[in-house]
């Protein structure tokens, strides 16, 4: 048996720059120490990053439960994995490499759709694979947020850019969850475009029903927001079935269902519609956020998921959006998302205030924190971003300091592992350890007229952020098992000699 210093030394982790692992070599030899290292120049950024990295991991958990591999996506000690914590730290766990953990947890909550729970699944199962108690007591009695289905599509969307795992696009589980959660559910719960604003606070309610009773009042929640009965439809759910139907036009197109894609992306824009036409006040310049069944609107939680589902394009109310969720005060399941969100946006600064203070916050054990800093140090700060059904991947570093570097080595992509170095403002090093060519996406923020690599010089393409940063980028082939270097330029004199050479070496 190979000792693990040689696994570390065949996998070229060892100082001397930014380079990553090869597949072949390395796929299957990986420890969890291994994968996803963050260091960077900013020590309070690297410590937030090493809690969080150690505190997900302590929440995730082999095969040997009779559930399969499993992390804790729930209340703390439930021992119990939620539809709606899963699709929300599934990122953060891929990147840690809980590759298996998130597919066997979404092909649970897939197989368990039904129409006896009229086309819900199961809200939250326990290790030993069987609905919480907490919040199931039969098919009849259980609690169920509706969001969570669309949310799930758009989950496992990601899951396929992330892994390019064609299960999540072919296997019988998983087209059928999103078939049944497109037609059927919608149809059983008043959800389409022409009836949502208009349906019944409580649905498919049985003779006996309870407003009391949770299990009876909660079975078909239409929001996230559960502290206010009897409402009929919130921001988040429109949000949330934008986002689902725009998945799913995705997976649909990738399986050459030409009139289904094409129908589902019509049916997300009618959601963008009522979103936009119908929830927008233009007085006070907000979103109006739950609908209740005496047809008014009244204000509340929701907003921050107009941006999680990427419902709006509209730069003005992103702005809006923005300073909405900076004037109210959040619990830790919103504000572990923020990060990402912001840095996404293009909200720098406050994203990192987010992200470096989230360990220390109150309820920082509630497992959706950890994972949230994970993917808003991996996706925000670092920018990185894969689709596999594009064949892109997509860097920025997002860390407006010159003198700045981090590196994240080893994040789990595809059926390989990638890693990225950042040096200041102008230099990303990349490396494609896995078996698929790609086109990179080196993005800079900045105005900037070049990208420089070994091979050659690009034109920049500028563009800006919802926040107005200046973005310059340029499309580069990244084949696979390759490392690639790019250095971002000001004007032709900077495109001689070789500026590269000054950016080599290891951080500290």
């Amino acid at each position: 048996m190979k000792s693990p210093l040689f696994s570390i030394l065949l996998c070229g982790l060892v100082a001397g720059g930014c380079t990553g692992t090869t597949v072949n070599e390395c796929s299957n030899t990986l420890s969890n120490e291994e994968v996803a290292v963050f260091t960077s120049s900013d020590k309070v950024l690297q410590k937030a990053y090493e809690w969080a990295k150690k505190t997900a991991l302590s929440y995730s958990h082999s095969d040997l439960d009779p559930v399969g591999f499993w992390y804790e996506a729930a209340l703390p000690k439930r021992e119990a994995f939620c539809m709606r914590n899963v699709s929300h730290q599934s990122v953060g766990a891929q990147i840690l490499g809980l590759q298996p953990h998130n597919k066997n947890m979404f092909s649970l909550f897939a197989k368990n759709i039904s129409e006896a729970k009229d086309w819900c699944s199961y809200w939250e199962i326990n290790r030993y694979n069987v609905p919480v108690p907490a919040d199931y007591l039969n098919d009849k009695e259980f609690w169920y947020n509706l969001n969570a289905n669309p949310d799930m599509l758009q989950a496992c969307m990601k899951m396929y850019d992330w892994t390019g795992d064609d299960d999540y696009i072919s296997s019988p589980t998983f087209t059928n969850f999103y078939k049944r959660s497109t037609n059927e559910y919608i149809k059983r719960w008043d959800l389409s475009p022409d009836k949502i604003m208009d349906r019944d606070s409580y649905m498919n309610i049985s003779v006996d029903f309870d407003e009391n009773n949770n299990f009876h009042a909660c079975r078909g929640l239409p929001s996230y927001v559960e502290d206010l009965p009897g409402i009929k439809v919130g921001v988040d759910l429109i949000a949330a079935l934008y986002g689902g139907f725009e998945a799913y036009s995705r997976f649909a197109g990738l399986r050459k269902e030409t009139s289904d894609s094409v129908y589902a992306k019509m049916i997300a824009e009618r959601y963008r519609d009522i979103l936009e036409n119908e929830w927008w006040d233009n007085t006070q310049e907000h979103y109006r956020t739950l609908f209740t069944k005496e047809g008014k609107f009244i204000r509340g939680e929701g907003v921050p998921y107009i941006l999680w589902f990427a419902a709006t394009e509209n730069s003005e109310r992103i702005d809006k959006i923005i300073s909405d969720i900076n004037s109210s005060e959040w619990n830790v399941e919103n504000l572990s998302h923020f990060p990402e969100l912001f840095y996404r946006y293009g909200y720098c600064d406050k994203a990192y205030e987010y992200l470096v203070s989230l360990p220390t916050m109150s309820r920082a054990n509630f497992p959706e924190v950890s994972f949230g800093v994970v993917e808003g140090c991996v996706c925000g700060v670092m920018g990185f971003l894969p689709s596999f059904s594009d064949k892109t991947v997509t860097t920025q570093y997002r860390i407006i300091s010159p003198d700045s570097d981090s590196k994240i080595t080893n994040i789990k992509v595809f059926d390989g592992y990638m890693s990225v170095c950042h040096k200041g403002n102008d230099f990303t090093e990349i490396s494609n350890n896995t078996s698929s060519d790609v086109m990179w996406k080196a993005s800079f923020i900045g105005d900037f007229d070049w990208i420089k690599t070994e091979d050659g010089v690009f034109h920049a393409v500028k563009t800006h952020d919802i926040k107005g940063n200046h973005i310059s980028y340029a499309d580069i082939r990244l084949p696979a098992n390759k490392s690639i270097k790019a250095f971002a330029l000001k004007g032709e004199s900077d495109i001689a000699g070789n500026p590269l050479a000054m950016c080599l070496g290891s951080l500290p």
